[in-house]
């Protein structure tokens, strides 16, 4: 694959070479011509399959890296999806659903593709409304007090991974448990010691931010432990705790590479804006820090605030690859990046945690005077044509 498409982009630079400029042929038959959009069509082609080999070398870092994690931390826990019979490879909140009735699995796929049908076609023909394992019925959602009643079960038999549901429930005073911040530590502490992934990254969390005195120490333990056991939202906040301290730069890359493997949509954010800034060691490119920053949006959760960093680093990204693709030409019909760039631009506009709001703001304006200025200059050479 990767072959062919070093050959391919080399066979169209060599077509292309000894063809017209795109400035010469616009200034001869006009920026609306069959000429221009045919030039400017094979640019965007060569750019197209330069851009599908960057992907595809980039998924080659990413595989190598999730190689190496797996060789120096093989996953522990995998099991198999019994609908689909896809092996889950990392057991974790992220990756599976619990069937709080008999304790078993399903991988999330599966329980989206029957929540997507549900909501759909408003019928469960997919299972009837019992657990696809054990056939008991299933609590209806929102039956706090039939769904604690099957979660303190599982979690009086020591399942680790009901402790660490218990434990938040107690531990936050909601879904019918009351408020009891002792017993939901004691109960994610329990989860922590029998290597449960979630239960690690909640004893994590709970080391940085919710107890009265934060312990740096064991907040790192229990993250690195969940981090490499493949909880994903546990590698993205190991990758965030490195940056924080602003050094080991491999060891930042390397989680966030992890996560953004996952589909972690801050992991994504963050390997963007190191790909736009060549951080941790990796070469700047536009098309990663697109590609990164886009993946950002797609894979954060519905009624996510914007992200302002990938949504700063999206616009750039868009802005600069369309100057430099044609000729710093930016009206041409069709492949103006003009639009896009300030769509991402205008949702930073005002919003308090841009610290470079006036930047944003003179951004807007120069594309903005940018766009005004190229259609004058598109009218001044239809008018030279006629």
């Amino acid at each position: 694959m990767e072959q062919q498409l070093r050959e391919k982009i080399a066979s169209q630079k060599a077509s292309i070479v000894n063809l017209p400029t795109l400035t010469s042929i616009i200034d001869e038959t006009g920026l609306s011509s069959p000429e221009t959009k045919a030039r400017a069509q094979l640019i965007k082609e060569l750019s197209d399959n330069e851009e599908q080999l960057e992907l595809l070398l980039e998924s080659k870092r990413v595989a190598a890296v999730v190689r190496l994690q797996d060789e120096l931390h093989p996953p522990l826990d995998s099991e198999d999806c019994p609908i689909c019979l896809k092996t889950i490879k990392h057991v974790n909140c992220m990756t599976i659903v619990r069937l709080f009735c008999c304790g078993g699995l399903i991988c999330k796929q599966c329980s989206d593709e029957r929540a997507a049908k549900y909501k759909s076609e408003k019928n469960d023909d997919m299972y009837r409304g019992k657990c696809p394992l054990c056939w008991e019925k299933m609590p209806i959602e929102g039956d706090y007090k039939e769904i604690g009643s099957m979660l303190l079960k599982h979690a009086n038999k020591g399942r680790a991974w009901a402790q660490v549901y218990v434990g938040n429930k107690y531990f936050n005073g909601v879904n019918g448990f009351d408020l009891g911040k002792e017993k939901g530590l004691k109960l994610i502490e329990e989860s922590a010691d029998q290597r449960d992934q979630d239960g690690l990254f909640e004893m994590a969390l709970t080391c940085k931010e919710r107890t009265l005195e934060r312990n740096e120490s064991r907040y790192m333990h229990y993250l690195n432990e969940a981090a490499d056991l493949g909880q994903q939202d546990a590698q993205e906040e190991l990758a965030t705790a490195y940056n924080r301290r602003n050094n080991e730069q491999e060891q930042i890359l390397h989680y966030a590479t992890l996560a953004a493997s996952h589909g972690n949509s801050r992991a994504c954010g963050m390997l963007g804006h190191f790909f736009m800034r060549a951080e941790c060691g990796l070469t700047e490119s536009l098309i990663l820090g697109k590609h990164y920053s886009e993946m950002y949006f797609e894979d954060a959760e519905e009624g996510d605030p914007c992200n302002p960093v990938s949504a700063f680093n999206l616009s750039l990204a868009l802005y600069r690859l369309g100057l430099g693709l044609f000729e710093r030409i930016m009206d041409i019909p069709g492949h103006s990046p003009i639009p896009k760039s300030l769509f991402w631009r205008r949702a930073l506009k005002g919003d308090p945690t841009v610290e470079t709001n006036d930047l944003v703001i003179k951004f807007i304006s120069m594309v903005e005077n940018e766009a005004k200025v190229a259609a004058q200059t598109a009218g001044r050479r239809q008018d030279l044509l006629h």
